[in-house]
């Protein structure tokens, strides 16, 4: 598969990276560069969310969103064959979520 299908279709890969970062870009707390996103890997800072990494991470995973935790503050994603356009909409979605149910729990507190 991935020798025989995956460099066809890797621009696609790229398109979903770059919308994927462009949108994280968007999100409160969220550091990242869309314009450095120049192939299906992205790396964002989370410092500014009052999140460590291994957190948002965690709380990813358990709404079925994959990021690694790469530092206390660094998040790895990456888009691949098996992550399409619908894919990096919902990972935006969920980690707006996640970030919005933090964000109100430090107010309520």
């Amino acid at each position: 598969m991935a020798l025989e299908e995956s460099p066809q279709r890797l621009h696609l890969d790229h398109e979903n990276a770059r919308f994927l970062a462009e949108g994280l870009a968007e999100i409160p707390g969220i550091k990242i560069d869309p314009t450095k996103v120049v192939t299906n890997i992205i790396f964002f800072d989370v410092s500014a969310t009052g999140l460590t990494a291994a957190e948002v991470s965690r709380r990813l995973a358990s709404e079925g969103v994959l990021a690694s935790s790469l530092s206390p503050t660094s998040i790895r994603m990456v888009t691949h064959y098996d992550v399409d356009r619908a894919g990096c909409e919902r990972a935006l979605r969920v980690l707006r979520e996640v970030l919005g149910a933090s964000r109100r729990a430090v107010h309520d507190a």
